[in-house]
């Protein structure tokens, strides 16, 4: 599972490269029942604030 740090800028690159559409930008956060562990969010966040790891 893959959460969304304090690190995010709300930049939106993460979100449309989703395939599960898990992804909420404004309150960034990740759907965890949608996320299917991909990593492409990650891959493409600028910043590294995608990281793996349950939601706090």
């Amino acid at each position: 599972m893959y959460k969304i740090t304090e690190e995010c800028v709300s930049c939106g690159t993460c979100q449309p490269v989703c395939p599960a559409k898990a992804i909420k930008i404004g309150f960034p956060y990740v759907i965890t029942v949608k996320c299917t562990d991909c990593g492409k969010c990650a891959e493409v966040c600028p910043v590294d604030a995608i990281v793996a790891g349950d939601q706090e």
